[in-house]
Formats: structure tokens, C-alpha cells, sequence
């Protein structure tokens, strides 16, 4: 059975609020261990602004367009080309009947402002602090550049169908799906030298634009 959270639009916005976590447990905890301020830590992971900060923005929503359009066809390739071939049609049906869905049923326009808001001032932001500015960054002078993509990769995949609350049908269904996004959205981090402006803009985008189309 599929697990609706935006059966309620406000439960829902409460839980896209504490995605501010994500970003604020690793500001702590640096700021302790490394005795910086919050500002500095801030600017560590990529929130820095520069000069090309509007051509990031400009590059962010391109590019949160374009693996939108792109998300259908990574879709059919992961779930109805591999997996479907590999382990039946049965099993996909499975697999999403224990998805997790984060879409807001019959939201309001305020309901549906406040989480476009949110999509832009915390979910993209605060999971591309945690998966790309906080990861990748304290782990690049010890290890290759290719591992951490891969491992950041998989952690977001896991953070979107997490074993511990879906079944193992539904992580196998969409692991693949999260996995080539948290790629795609880590190689547009790495070329843009660490920034985490033009990524963070390209995942609201994308999920702005997977809640009104």
C-alpha cells in the first residue's frame, strides 16, 4: 500500500521543514569540531556567492528543466527495462505499492505556496548541503573524486527509499532511479567546482516542476 504523507498538506509541509536538519546537524557538529563559525562552515560546503552568481541561478534552473524532461526516461530505463526483465512485472507492482509519496493531495494555493517555498529554501538546499557540500567536501583530499560521487549517489538514493521504511520490492524498483539523480545532481556540483548554488537551484527546479505537472 502505497504510504501517502501529502494526504494532509500540512503534515507534509511540517515534514519538509525538518529537512532543515540535514544541513544544520552538520553545521554543529563542525562548528565543534573544527571551531569555525557558521558562516565559514557555510562557505566550506559551496554557499558561497560570487560573481557568477546569477549565471549559476540561470544554470541551475536549465539544468533542473532539463532532468526533469530527462526523469522519464531514466524511469523507463531503471524500473521497465531492467528491472521488469530481470525480476517480472509482478515485482514491480510490489515495489510501488510500498512507495512512500511525498506529492500533496488537493493542497490549497497557500498549501501549494508554502511548499514551493520550502522546495526552494530547504529541500533542494538542505539536501544538497548534506549530500554534496558536507560529504563531498570533508572527504576530498582523502579519497578519489569517482568514490565519493558514487557513495554520495548512493546515500541519496538510500535517503529516498530507505530500506529501514520500504519494502526491499520498492528499494530494488527505485533504487536505480534516485541513484542515476543523485549522480547527475553530483556531477553538476563537481563541475561547478564545489558551488552548491547552480545544484541546489536545479533540484528545487526539478522538484517544483514534479509537483505542478
Amino acid at each position: 500500500m502505497v504510504v501517502q504523507l501529502g494526504q494532509n498538506s500540512w503534515i507534509l509541509i511540517g515534514l519538509m521543514s525538518l529537512e532543515i536538519l540535514l544541513i544544520l546537524i552538520p553545521l554543529f557538529l563542525s562548528s565543534k569540531i573544527e571551531k569555525k563559525d557558521f558562516q565559514t562552515i557555510l562557505c566550506d560546503m559551496g554557499f558561497e556567492k560570487n560573481r557568477d552568481f546569477t549565471l549559476k541561478i540561470v544554470a541551475g534552473v536549465s539544468l533542473g528543466i532539463l532532468l526533469f524532461f530527462s526523469g522519464d526516461l531514466i524511469i523507463i530505463l531503471v524500473k521497465n527495462l531492467i528491472i521488469e526483465n530481470l525480476l517480472g512485472t509482478e515485482f514491480i507492482v510490489q515495489g510501488q505499492e510500498g512507495v512512500i509519496s511525498t506529492t500533496p493531495v488537493q493542497p490549497n494555493l497557500t498549501q501549494l505556496i508554502i511548499i514551493i517555498i520550502l522546495q526552494i529554501l530547504i529541500v533542494g538546499p538542505c539536501e544538497e548541503a548534506f549530500f554534496r557540500g558536507f560529504f563531498m567536501k570533508k572527504f576530498q583530499d582523502r579519497t578519489k573524486a569517482i568514490y565519493l560521487i558514487l557513495i554520495s549517489s548512493t546515500l541519496f538514493a538510500f535517503y529516498h527509499v530507505p530500506p529501514f521504511l520500504v519494502p526491499l520490492s520498492t528499494v530494488v524498483t527505485f533504487f536505480g532511479y534516485y541513484f542515476i539523480i543523485g549522480f547527475i545532481l553530483t556531477l553538476i556540483f563537481y563541475f561547478f567546482k564545489y558551488s552548491l548554488i547552480p545544484v541546489s537551484v536545479a533540484h528545487s527546479c526539478f522538484n517544483i516542476l514534479i509537483l505542478l505537472i
